[in-house]
């Protein structure tokens, strides 16, 4: 389960947080299957009944709670005072890729939505590992914006600045604790992985600046962060497999000697991490045509 509550009136903070933590696919546009391997995966799951209706949510209310409930292997899918934009990254999956074409709405407008399928299709889901439930969450998502919001979108490729996240000093290595994940029991016979779980991010404010705890999360998603954070594409080179917890104290701008670092520094400092300036191909996600949707 994914929820994420703000404890100040920041929107973009919130939105951040309900982004990172959501258990679904950093994805990419779709890539050309390799012929020497096994077909790739085609979803085609949808969801039976979706509730959809917009919400009024005064952006200055510091107890105003935003929330995404996507358990794996099930087929309901819950969202409280959503942006569309955050339904599209979470159809379409968190990574370094642009949205281009929006209309302003989609960035401050809220939207509640409920949606689930009978139980043949919860069945189906469990019976997948955990990269397909992945892709049928998406693809289930994906289609009810298309029969809903009457979406229509296209993948292009640009040449834009972004960022490559690399190990500060490879000699010492990064500052991030490794998670400990359970295995399975190996006294057992044929004991069940643990199911995998998405980052965990919270991220408040105090008199120095933003506080933001991270578990659980890949070095994937450490980039996705700090692209949303920096409003930047962000690709992870650092060579790093496991899943890891951190805290990280940051500013963006400050002339108060007792603020946090800015979050350059704060990257190199606390995580043992650089972000390297670079140009390159940059997939975009193209709106070719979007409606607001008529609540049900």
């Amino acid at each position: 389960m994914l929820f994420a509550r703000s404890f100040a009136s920041n929107l973009r903070l919130t939105l951040l947080a309900l982004t990172l933590a959501a258990p679904l696919a950093l994805a990419q546009p779709p890539a050309a299957p390799d012929p020497s391997g096994p077909p790739p995966y085609t979803p085609t799951l949808t969801f039976d009944v979706a509730s959809v209706r917009e919400t009024q949510q005064p952006a200055d209310n510091p107890s105003w709670q935003m929330g995404l409930i996507s358990q794996p292997h099930s087929s309901q899918f819950q969202a409280n005072s959503i942006t569309p934009k955050v339904l599209l990254q979470c159809a379409y999956g968190f990574g370094a890729y642009e949205i281009s074409g929006a209309p302003a709405w989609l960035n401050d407008s809220f939207w509640v939505i409920q949606a689930k399928s009978d139980h043949s299709v919860d069945d189906q889901l469990v019976k997948l590992t955990d990269d397909q439930d992945k892709l049928e969450k998406q693809h289930m998502l994906q289609a009810l914006l298309t029969d809903r919001f009457q979406l229509k979108v296209h993948w292009e490729t640009k040449q834009a600045s972004a960022y490559l996240l690399v190990i500060a000093n490879p000699k010492s290595g990064p500052k991030l604790t490794p998670n400990k994940i359970e295995t399975a029991d190996p006294a057992i016979p044929n004991a069940p992985l643990p199911e995998t779980k998405g980052a965990d991010i919270q991220n408040v404010m105090d008199a120095h600046g933003h506080v933001m705890t991270v578990s659980h999360i890949t070095p994937t998603g450490i980039a996705a962060l700090l692209g949303a954070l920096l409003r930047a594409n962000v690709e992870d080179k650092t060579g790093l497999t496991d899943r890891y917890d951190f805290i990280l104290h940051y500013t963006y701008e400050s002339s108060d000697p007792d603020s946090f670092p800015t979050i350059t520094t704060a990257i190199q400092e606390q995580l043992g991490l650089k972000l390297e300036s670079t140009k390159g191909p940059v997939p975009v996600l193209v709106i070719d045509h979007i409606d607001r949707p008529t609540p049900n």
